[in-house]
């Protein structure tokens, strides 16, 4: 009997994720452009931390969190939205693989 095949984490797609694209806003009243997000998409995804690093920055410790997240192809996604998984949000800072099948977007946790 051959055993199945274990899928890493990043394959499972069981994380409901949110993609949001940056978008500018002008207020009627002041006239001041401020920029926010909106939703461009809700999807199925896989998430996997691949690297992390600390480092003291202006007198305090930071960190950063390098994360492949792989979703089924779309297309319009690109490197400058990002990725909302519950509490946690990520910078899209790459988008790789788009052979029409599948997308992995390497990402920046953001504290």
């Amino acid at each position: 009997m051959i055993a199945a095949r274990q899928l890493p984490a990043y394959e499972l797609r069981d994380k409901r994720i949110r993609i949001d694209a940056p978008s500018n806003a002008q207020d009627s009243t002041s006239g001041n452009v401020s920029t926010g997000y909106t939703h461009f998409a809700t999807v199925w995804a896989g998430i996997e931390d691949v690297s992390g690093r600390e480092y003291v920055a202006a007198g305090a410790t930071q960190n950063s969190v390098n994360t492949r997240i792989t979703v089924d192809y779309m297309p319009g996604i690109v490197a400058n939205m990002r990725v909302v998984n519950g509490a946690d949000f990520y910078n899209i800072e790459a988008v790789l693989g788009q052979d029409h099948r599948t997308l992995t977007l390497m990402c920046r946790r953001i504290a």
